[in-house]
């Protein structure tokens, strides 16, 4: 079967709405205020962020719970450890976060936002991390979501 393309899911539709309400918070730089994505909303923080970068994408990815398969906290935080290796062995810049489900049936995710991620790239480690979807930006600084599944 053929991977689906960035802007289809074969996800269940409560599923992929799970990942359109989430917050993907950013733990900002240098004292600022952490700052929330959402898929779809410009977001002004990031569009000034990503004006700084000589790529100006962002990709937001976690290494947490393969495939949508809740794993036990300690699994998580070795993939989260083995993630932040990965991108930091490739000299990516990255910031942590955290997705959050504002109904609360999903347990918070440890994420990273990776600056200067093309899409191409984007949807490489998401499925190398075994995710269902990344959250990824150009220069307008509206997130969308990159299926992956």
């Amino acid at each position: 079967m053929s991977p689906p393309s960035p802007d289809t899911s074969q996800l269940p539709p409560t599923l992929q709405q799970a990942y359109r309400d989430a917050l993907y918070r950013v733990d900002a730089s240098q004292g600022s205020v952490a700052q929330t994505l959402r898929v779809g909303e410009r977001n002004d923080w990031l569009g000034q962020q990503l004006g700084r970068q000589p790529i100006q994408a962002a990709c937001y990815l976690t290494a947490c719970n393969s495939w949508g398969q809740i794993l036990e906290p300690a699994e998580n935080a070795r993939r989260m450890r083995a993630l932040r290796q990965a991108l930091d062995s490739e000299g990516w810049q990255y910031l942590d976060g955290c997705g959050q489900d504002p109904q609360g049936h999903w347990p918070a995710e440890d994420s990273v936002l990776i600056w200067g991620m093309d899409a191409d790239t984007a949807r490489q480690w998401g499925l190398h991390w075994q995710q269902n979807a990344v959250l990824w930006s150009d220069a307008d600084a509206r997130p969308r979501l990159l299926w992956l599944r």
